[in-house]
């Protein structure tokens, strides 16, 4: 009795016209995506930037640090290459320290004598860091063009790159075609 009543409101919502189309999984999917908060942080010159600047260009891979963290500076040297080798299709790496105001005057220092091509900001009191679900470092967040976060990332071991870098090759839409323009990235 039950499949029969399974089978008739089956029946009557293909006949109804109750059946989403792709397009319409594919708007609510994005209708529920957790979209990027918006904030003004500082950067090293002590400078109010928008974090929504950076989507102007394309989408881009926010990573929260603090000096301490030997995983953060080990996981920093992918995300310089990242932010290098994928500048060319509007892809941004925005690295935000979370070191206190005290500390912080060392970041400096050490940012320059890496000579990391991506833009630093600060988030001393760790409020965007936690507004946006993080706990410990370093934490990885994705975003698209649109502000919509594609993935979040906690921790790095190493090998995490290469999964990182198959996130950005698959939200920038890199045909395998243009996979030698894809370099390995040496992970000693």
């Amino acid at each position: 009795m039950l499949m029969k009543y399974i089978k008739y409101m089956l029946m009557i919502l293909l006949f109804t016209g109750f059946v989403f189309s792709s397009d319409e999984v594919a708007s609510a999917k994005v209708e529920k995506a957790e979209i990027l908060p918006g904030v003004t942080l500082k950067d090293l010159s002590n400078k109010k930037v928008d974090i929504y600047s950076f989507l102007d260009s394309g989408p881009m891979l926010i990573n929260f640090w603090f000096l301490a963290c030997e995983p953060c500076k080990k996981e920093m040297k992918f995300l310089d290459e990242f932010d290098q080798k994928y500048e060319k299709y509007g892809f941004n790496v925005v690295s935000i320290n979370t070191d206190n105001s005290r500390a912080f005057s060392q970041v400096k220092p050490f940012v320059k004598s890496k000579k990391y091509s991506f833009d630093v900001l600060s988030d001393s009191r760790s409020k965007y860091f936690r507004k946006l679900g993080g706990t410990v470092c370093p934490f990885t967040v994705i975003v698209d063009t649109s502000g919509a976060i594609i993935s979040k990332h906690v921790g790095y071991n190493s090998g995490d790159e290469k999964h990182l870098e198959e996130s950005i090759i698959k939200l920038l839409n890199i045909p395998d075609s243009d996979s030698s323009d894809v370099e390995e990235i040496d992970v000693d």
